[in-house]
């Protein structure tokens, strides 16, 4: 595991972990010190715009998009391009079986002779849509697994979910497909709405609940890696519990370990108007040293607007004034896309 990622999994874990006790003592210590101010658009590098879930954020231009994933309304959305070699009919055909035979695979609940229950056609759904229910569980009997595979033109969908009635599943991912709209990259234009943006496509719907939207990229010839997540909170985060806080009780308690942490820049952070915190850490374990960039907003609670956002960034040593550009440009091109589309 490298230096960074073991500061990373100790943050998080002291930001999902109940420690009272350490942060009556550790809460203040990371708003003590004065926060370096950002650095200007001086030298701010050239950047691609990319939407996710309710935001948008801009990227260094030499950064790839490895992986997006996103949850709408407890529904799981994956989307893929389709092959440009075989005809649409057969590349629709054998992405259909290949996850029947997948489905195929796993064990049914004890009394249940098998796995799938039932498949279907969707006629009117994009150009062509299936479902298939089955039991995506061994362990509980009572809990329905439904996957809905549909041609949206330029990229094939597949939507999942799982619940106890088929009947409240299969409206609720016909009412997400029905909204669903593809989109060609860079496209941002859309009509004005409540847009939930997706890797391929988006979605017109309101914030509801079980939200989230993850992205990550690499490939910067500066070997950064970069993050975000946004999800939506169910509760109103106490005061001093959130990454300030924390950081003040992982070095008080030495939590990394032997890794040794030097403060860059920490401090509050307002980001597209949302009061978060960051902090900036060089991390030294036996002379190996990383940098870990990290931004919070904690979020309100059942809110699609202002939800839970994370972004972090990671890199090895070195050449840190031109990191911390990359850095302060990505999050000052935080903007939500609620609301009007564009």
């Amino acid at each position: 595991m490298t230096i960074s990622a073991t500061l990373r999994r100790a943050l998080l874990f002291l930001l999902i972990t109940p420690i009272v006790t350490l942060l009556a003592c550790t809460s203040s210590e990371g708003t003590q010190k004065k926060s370096t101010q950002p650095s200007t658009d001086k030298g701010v590098p050239r950047m691609t715009t990319y939407p996710i879930g309710r935001f948008a954020i801009d990227v260094p231009a030499e950064m790839k998009l490895v992986h997006q994933w996103q949850r709408l309304r407890y529904a799981e959305i994956e989307e893929f391009a389709w092959s440009g070699s075989v005809p649409r009919e057969r590349a629709r055909d054998e992405a259909w079986k290949k996850r029947l035979t997948e489905i195929g695979k796993l064990t049914p609940p004890k009394g249940k002779e098998r796995v799938i229950i039932e498949t279907r056609e969707f006629p009117g759904l994009g150009a062509w849509a299936r479902g298939v229910f089955y039991y995506g569980d061994y362990m509980i009997a009572k809990e329905i697994h439904f996957d809905v595979l549909f041609d949206a033109g330029m990229s094939g969908v597949w939507m999942k979910i799982h619940g106890i009635s088929k009947e409240a599943m299969e409206k609720n991912l016909s009412n997400i497909s029905r909204s669903y709209q593809p989109r060609r990259f860079g496209d941002l234009k859309l009509p004005p709405g409540n847009w939930f943006y997706t890797e391929r496509g988006a979605i017109n719907l309101p914030y509801l609940e079980q939200e989230t939207a993850a992205a990550r990229f690499e490939g910067h010839p500066l070997e950064v890696k970069l993050v975000i997540k946004t999800v939506e909170t169910r509760k109103i985060e106490p005061e001093g519990h959130g990454l300030l806080g924390r950081l003040g009780a992982l070095l008080a308690t030495r939590f990394a370990g032997n890794v040794e942490i030097e403060k860059i820049r920490t401090g509050k952070r307002i980001v597209a108007a949302m009061p978060g915190e960051e902090t900036i850490l060089r991390a030294d374990e036996d002379g190996r040293k990383e940098l870990s960039f990290m931004w919070r907003y904690a979020g309100e609670k059942d809110s699609g607007e202002h939800p839970k956002i994370l972004i972090e960034m990671e890199s090895a040593d070195g050449r840190i004034e031109e990191k911390l550009q990359i850095w302060d440009a990505i999050l000052n091109s935080l903007k939500p896309m609620y609301g009007t589309g564009r």
